[in-house]
Formats: C-alpha cells, structure tokens, sequence
C-alpha cells in the first residue's frame, strides 16, 4: 500500500538525516493521520492517501510562489518537497488526455453552466491524483467554448 511506502521512506529518510524528505512526508504523515482518527476502524485507501500527499503539494507550491523573488533558499526547498511527494502519485495525465475525458464525458448537447458543472463532476473522479484539478474548470470551459 502507499501508506506504508510514505512511511518506510520516511523511516529511511530519518536514518539517513535527510532533513527535507522527513519534512516533506511528516505533513502527509499527519494528514494520513487526520483522516484515519476521522473514519474510526477504517483503513485508508491509496486513493485517500493520494489526496493527502496532493493536498501537501499543493502547499508546498503556495510556499514556493509566496518566496519567489524573496527567499531562494525557501523556494527551493519548497520545490525539493514537491518533488520528494511528486514520486508517490500515479503517473500523471497530460491536458490532451483530460480534455479527451472531458469529450467522453459531454454528452449534452447544449453549453450551459449546469452542463458544466455536471462534466466537471463526471470528470474529477477519474483525473483525482492524476492531474491539477485546477486546470480542469479552465479545459471544461474550453471544450465548451469549442462545442
């Protein structure tokens, strides 16, 4: 399971005092952590694992963004946490293979906001994990704009 994975690494990184690995996976750690307390009796999925250690990416690119131009030193190790996380999420999709998706799962004929609400949610289980759910409102807007 991932979870084990993301914590023998995080063992090995302790051993090897390799600072910025441990850092990066303590926040996934705890936010693992969070989420079993919050299920009692339950063990996590991959798949809930995965949005943990999207959810520490995700902060750790607002870190870098927020020292850009300030502290280089923080910016970096911010980017070097992304890429330490970045090796536990599935291979990733590219905007091709979304918008793809987001083809398959428009099967109505007119381009409405609730038309795009309702791809959006079609599509976000299948890209959870795979790509930056960001972009997705911007590539539905534009396959509707297209249509």
């Amino acid at each position: 399971m991932l979870k084990d994975d993301i914590r023998k690494t995080f063992n090995q990184a302790r051993l090897n005092h390799d600072g910025l690995t441990k850092s990066a996976l303590e926040a996934v750690i705890a936010g693992m952590l969070l989420k079993e307390k919050s299920a009692v009796g339950k063990e996590l999925t991959d798949d809930e694992v995965i949005e943990c250690v999207t959810k520490e990416i995700k902060v750790q690119r607002e870190v870098a963004e927020m020292w850009h131009g300030k502290n280089e030193e923080k910016e970096v190790e911010a980017n070097g946490k992304i890429a330490v996380l970045s090796k536990f999420l599935p291979a990733q999709l590219t905007e091709d293979e979304v918008m793809a998706i987001i083809e398959k799962a428009d099967v109505y004929e007119d381009a409405s906001p609730k038309t795009k609400g309702m791809i959006i949610k079609t599509v976000m289980p299948q890209i959870s994990g795979k790509f930056d759910k960001s972009k997705v409102n911007a590539l539905v807007e534009k396959h509707l704009a297209n249509k």
